[in-house]
């Protein structure tokens, strides 16, 4: 049984090569159309002919710009991090006096205290260390008005037990500055106090 093909069987269409390219560009001047008429006034908040606005679809994909960019708020620290870093100025930097360095030791017999002081103006710092040996002592970092009542006195760091500790100071007030160590212990302890910075003096206060 012989089976003839026909180039163009019935039911069927042979367009020609210019027919195919109008009807490929109006397909793509209708798929333009659709986009910068409908897609981009309404998903991207874009509407260069107005159509959009128009018709009521500007901004519905994409929101206000309010909506799409918030104003930033406050910055926040990171965690562990400091809250913020304050800039130094020249009022912060500069300091009264001369520099000076000191170091000081005591020791202090069992059940027996002595405080080491710096007299200073308001604004004055120091970077300090200090360390016990023979076992911790009772210590308490504060400061004094000059016209301080007996027993007035303002603190601003206090351990029970410790056998050193290092930092930098900066003198919220004139006055003296500095520690009270006691030696709770059974057995003397010698403590050693260094100092930097600007200050009057390094002294043992007496009484």
């Amino acid at each position: 049984m012989t089976q003839t093909m026909t180039a163009n069987p019935v039911g069927s269409i042979e367009a020609s090569p210019r027919t195919l390219a109008k009807a490929t560009g109006g397909a793509l001047l209708a798929a333009a159309a659709i986009v910068v008429l409908f897609v981009m006034p309404a998903e991207y908040g874009i509407d260069p002919t107005g159509f959009g606005r128009m018709i009521g679809i500007a901004g519905m994909g994409a929101g206000s710009k309010d909506e799409a960019a918030p104003a930033p708020g406050p910055a926040e620290a990171p965690v562990g991090g400091p809250a913020a870093l304050t800039v130094p100025t020249k009022d912060t930097i500069i300091r009264q006096g001369d520099l000076r360095s000191d170091e000081m030791t005591i020791t202090l017999a069992p059940h027996s205290g002595q405080e080491v002081k710096a007299h200073m103006l308001e604004g004055q710092s120091y970077v300090f260390e200090w360390s016990a040996k023979g076992g911790p002592v009772k210590v308490d970092m504060h400061g004094e008005r000059p016209d301080a009542a007996e027993g007035e006195f303002t603190s601003y760091w206090a351990e029970k037990a410790l056998t050193g500790g290092k930092g930098v100071f900066t003198a919220p007030f004139a006055g003296t500055h500095g520690w009270y160590f006691r030696n709770k212990g059974e057995t003397p302890v010698t403590v050693t106090v260094k100092t930097a910075g600007f200050y009057n003096d390094l002294f043992l206060p007496q009484g």
